[in-house]
């Protein structure tokens, strides 16, 4: 599969159901249904500003600008915009939030677990 793979969901598309993708995918339309990616994968979603999402959002890296209605569940980063609306939870490891958006939900921080097992003390 190509490494710099970006698909692009326009304002006159009319999504209902899930989408699972991989790469880039910039949305600016409504979205009815849960946006997934691989969790281990490089992958970023871009809600866009005139989009609209109604689901659950599951990706590894996220940009919002638009308007989400759902929990979000993002293990890598996540870059909220001014002009972002959210209505849902957000679990994620790390977050950039501009001042201005609207967040009604929780934040939820969510640490990957460790590679390195935890040195025993000996007495």
């Amino acid at each position: 599969m190509p490494k710099n793979l970006r698909s692009f969901l326009e304002q006159d598309v009319q999504l209902t159901g899930d989408l699972s993708f991989s790469g880039a995918l910039y949305i600016s339309c409504n979205v009815n249904g849960n946006l997934i990616a691989p969790m281990d994968s490089d992958a970023i979603l871009y809600v866009q500003e005139a989009a609209q999402v109604t689901g659950e959002i599951r990706v590894p890296r996220l940009v919002v600008a638009g308007k989400v209605f759902g929990d979000i569940f993002v293990p890598d980063r996540a870059t909220i915009k001014s002009t972002a609306v959210i209505n849902g939870d957000i679990h994620y490891s790390e977050m950039e939030l501009a001042t201005g958006a609207d967040i009604n939900g929780t934040l939820a921080v969510v640490r990957p677990p460790s590679d390195k097992p935890e040195a025993l003390e000996s007495h």
